[in-house]
């Protein structure tokens, strides 16, 4: 009697060639389909009882902020927009940090995607805004109470971990193609970091400080607004920079969904060899932006940091 020397794995590539049941894929379990009909169902649920409230969230917010902001910064004249963000650059930020602004203002110009340009940066700008409010609400919740944080945390790591373009799946759903859908799933996308950076700030006040507040008289939320906030103002400009970031990461992603402007160009110029071009100028656009808003954002939080250090 002979022993069969043949390694396991030959054994299971001839099974697999030789019975029908070694190559086949086992149907069950099946838990692709069941969760597969509950998403569907659950979408066409949500579409049903909540359009209303959605399409009007959606009216109010792009009527009551992005329309207005954006028909400002698209209908301004051209030159009087540079001065503005140059002077704010220099205001905020350094001498530096105005000379970057100019430098990238003069080759957006010169990529002739000026319009498209304002557009993308109202929407940036307004997604950033509600980006930092979640950001603070959440972030100073998290800091001042570390149940909270172990509750909230593993779900900002897991968002974070998720593809952009999950994103947009559920969004599509609620609220159709539109500029609003890419400013949420851009608000969702760059929240959780942004969330995390206030809360490590906020937790990192020093136990002393809070407990010499308190002992002073202080409120909880004069403790927040006097002391933890305050003491946190560097972090806080950080997470404004990350926030920005990634809102102006999901632009392109955006351009699938409706959002129009410099995303919209760059997915056109890969489907249409025509629009080659136009895309790679718009491309060329949104690294533009990019600069101009990590540099001006970056040289605030230095000088944030060297105001708090000059008080204390």
């Amino acid at each position: 009697m002979t022993r069969d020397t043949r390694p396991p794995s030959a054994v299971a590539v001839y099974a697999s060639y030789t019975y029908l049941w070694a190559a086949e894929f086992p149907a069950n379990p099946d838990l692709g389909s069941p969760i597969r009909r509950m998403a569907d169902g659950s979408a066409g649920w949500v579409q049903l009882h909540f359009s209303g409230a959605t399409n009007s969230l959606k009216d109010t917010l792009t009527n009551g902020a992005l329309n207005p902001f954006q028909t400002l910064l698209t209908d301004s004249p051209w030159w009087l927009i540079c001065a503005v963000i140059i002077a704010l650059a220099a205001i905020v930020g350094s001498i530096r940090a105005a000379i970057a602004a100019a430098g990238c203002l003069a080759v957006l110009l010169g990529t002739g995607m000026w319009a498209d340009a304002m557009t993308t940066l109202a929407a940036t700008l307004v997604a950033t805004v509600v980006v930092m409010a979640l950001g603070l609400v959440l972030g100073v919740w998290m800091g001042r109470s570390p149940a909270v944080d172990r509750v909230i945390r593993p779900s900002l790591d897991a968002a974070q971990t998720m593809p952009a373009f999950v994103y947009l799946v559920p969004f599509v759903a609620l609220f159709a193609a539109s500029r609003f859908t890419a400013i949420v799933a851009a608000v969702v996308f760059a929240a959780p970091v942004t969330i995390k950076i206030i809360a490590d700030g906020i937790a990192g006040v020093p136990q002393e400080t809070l407990e010499a507040a308190t002992a002073a008289g202080s409120s909880r939320w004069q403790v927040i607004t006097k002391v933890q906030l305050p003491m946190s103002m560097r972090t806080i400009a950080l997470a404004t920079n990350q926030g920005l970031i990634y809102v102006l990461a999901m632009v392109v992603v955006g351009g699938l969904v409706g959002a129009g402007a410099l995303g919209y160009d760059v997915v056109a110029g890969f489907r249409q060899d025509s629009l080659f071009g136009k895309g790679l100028a718009a491309g060329l656009a949104i690294v533009m932006l990019g600069i101009m808003l990590d540099r001006v954002t970056q040289a605030a939080a230095r000088r944030v940091d060297v105001t708090s250090h000059g008080h204390h």
